[in-house]
């Protein structure tokens, strides 16, 4: 039986360690709730928050499904991965956003939903030919800028909705990428955010 494992978000690819072991208990009954091979994409809802200095656009967050097929030398059968629109959470749709920080809400254009369907169309497609293995969920940010000085710190967070009519639960705690790679990694996680 194939099983997938959690959604994690990770600030610019480094944070998937950090992320994952935060997660909340809240967050982690909505995980799993959350059926990534049939839950419509348009229905998955996630929340990212970063530090007031730090600005994110629509090409800085990423959508990621993935099923690799069991076994030594397995192979990754199915692998989509679809850039998120990002809005400013200025309504406060998200309840619990602290000072300093600022949330976005991620969600997918029509064009990117249909592709991230189809994958999860070819997932169960291989599921119901009997090919075993195991799936991935995830969201990253990708990229952002920053206004200011570069920060040193750079704490953040998410939030994930299972149904459209449900509200935001908070998914992580708060981490500090900085404080939770090690410090090689947290400078060239400075490094690539770019002055706005």
């Amino acid at each position: 039986m194939p099983t997938f494992r959690s959604l994690c978000p990770a600030l610019l690819g480094i944070l998937a360690m950090a992320a994952c072991t935060s997660i909340t208990p809240g967050g982690l009954v909505a995980a799993s709730r959350l059926d990534p091979l049939n839950t419509p994409p348009g229905e998955i809802g996630v929340a990212l928050s970063v530090p007031d200095a730090v600005r994110l656009t629509s090409a800085d967050a990423t959508l990621r499904i993935a099923f690799r097929e069991d076994g030594a030398g397995s192979t990754t059968l199915v692998e989509e991965t679809v850039p998120l629109m990002l809005t400013r959470d200025d309504a406060g749709l998200v309840s619990g956003a602290q000072a300093g920080e600022t949330v976005y809400i991620a969600g997918l254009s029509p064009d990117d939903a249909d592709r991230f369907a189809q994958a999860q169309a070819d997932i169960r497609d291989a599921r119901a030919r009997g090919i075993a293995g195991s799936g991935s969920l995830s969201v990253s940010i990708t990229g952002g800028c920053f206004v200011g000085a570069r920060p040193e710190t750079l704490p953040t967070r998410s939030w994930l909705r299972t149904s459209p009519s449900g509200g935001f639960v908070p998914l992580t705690r708060r981490v500090d990428a900085a404080r939770v790679v090690g410090p090689a990694q947290a400078g060239a996680l400075r490094g690539r955010l770019a002055p706005c």
